[in-house]
C-alpha cells in the first residue's frame, strides 16, 4: 500500500514514519517542507504529481501552538490544508488521515461530563481555529468527491523529539533533569489528557486498514493533573524537583475524554500510561 505523510520530519510525522518503516508492510513516501513548502503558492502543483489513486494520505503538516500562535501561523496552516486540498482535488486518493487537535473545544471551556466526538466545538486559539477550519474544508472536498476521510482530535502529545517543550509532560521533564524551576498555574490541579508519541504510530497503523470514516478523539479516556506529572518526575527520578505555584489568570477548567468511540475503533488498543510515557521520556533524554 502506497502511504504518504505530509510533515513526516515534524514531531508527529517522524513518529509515524519511523514506526510503519519498521513494519515493513507499506511502500512509504515522506513529504517535508524541503521537498515540498505546501504555505507557498501552486505548491498543490508539485504535490499532486507524488500522490496516486490508491494511496493513502497522512496530513500532520503544521504550525505548533506551541511553537507559535498569531495570525501568521494561522495563515501558514490555512494554506497547507488549502494546498493539500488542491492536489487532492486532482487525484482523489483512497483515503486520508488528517491530524487535528482537542483544541478546537477549546482550553478554556469547561464542560460538564466527558468530552466526545458530538461535544460542540469552542475553538479559541489561532491554532484551534485553523484545525477547525481545515476539518471543514476536507469534509467538504472529501464528502463531494467520496473519498474517506478519518479525522483524528489528539490532546496533547509529548515524547522524545518534542522541540516545543511548553508546559506539560515534555517540558516538566526537561526542566527536572536540568535542576531548573517548574511553574504551575495555580495548585496545577486541573485535569487533561496527555498522549505518548510511540501510541501514535501504533494508532495510525490500526486505522490504515480500518474502514472507519469521520472524526475520532484519539484519547485514552484517562486525565492527569499537572501536579500529578510533577509527583510521578520526583518518584522516577528520585530526586526533589522545584516548584514555583503562580496565581491563576483564568478559572479552573478540568477535561475529561470519553473512549467509548477509538474503543470501539481500535478495539483492544491499550495506551501507555503517564507514568510510564513519563519513564520513556526522562530515559531518553539522560541517554
Amino acid at each position: 500500500m502506497n502511504i504518504i505523510i505530509l510533515g513526516h520530519t515534524g514531531f508527529i510525522g517522524s513518529n509515524i514514519y519511523q514506526y510503519l518503516s519498521s513494519t515493513g508492510e507499506n511502500n512509504l513516501v515522506g513529504i517535508s517542507t524541503n521537498e515540498i513548502d505546501l504555505t507557498k503558492v501552486n505548491s498543490h502543483q508539485i504535490l499532486q504529481q507524488v500522490l496516486t489513486s490508491d494511496c493513502i494520505v497522512i496530513i500532520c503538516a503544521g504550525i505548533k501552538k506551541q511553537l507559535e500562535d498569531n495570525l501568521e501561523s494561522f495563515e501558514k496552516n490555512i494554506a497547507i490544508v488549502n494546498n493539500s486540498i488542491r492536489a487532492i482535488s486532482k487525484v482523489r486518493p483512497k483515503k486520508i488521515i488528517y491530524f487535528s487537535s482537542c483544541s478546537v473545544y477549546g482550553e478554556d471551556v469547561n464542560y460538564h461530563g466527558k468530552i466526545s466526538e458530538e461535544s460542540p466545538v469552542h475553538p479559541k486559539t489561532y491554532y484551534g481555529i485553523a484545525k477547525y477550519t481545515a476539518e471543514c474544508l476536507l469534509e467538504k472536498i472529501c464528502t463531494n468527491l467520496q473519498i474517506h476521510l478519518t479525522i483524528l482530535r489528539p490532546p496533547l502529545i509529548y515524547g522524545r523529539d518534542d522541540l516545543s517543550r511548553g508546559y506539560g509532560p515534555t517540558g516538566f521533564t526537561y526542566k527536572a533533569e536540568n535542576n531548573e524551576e517548574i511553574h504551575l498555574w495555580g495548585a496545577g490541579k486541573e485535569f487533561r489528557e496527555f498522549i505518548y508519541v510511540d501510541d501514535i504510530g501504533r494508532t495510525v497503523k490500526r486505522l490504515i486498514n480500518n474502514d472507519y470514516c469521520g472524526l475520532l478523539n484519539l484519547v485514552s479516556g484517562k486525565s492527569h493533573t499537572y501536579k500529578e506529572i510533577v509527583y510521578l518526575l520526583h518518584k522516577i527520578m528520585g530526586s526533589n524537583i522545584k516548584v514555583i505555584s503562580h496565581q491563576r489568570t483564568k478559572e479552573k477548567v478540568d477535561h475529561h475524554f470519553s473512549n467509548r468511540l477509538i474503543h470501539n475503533v481500535l478495539g483492544d488498543f491499550e495506551f501507555t500510561s503517564l507514568k510510564d510515557g513519563l519513564r520513556k521520556m526522562h530515559r531518553s533524554i539522560i541517554n
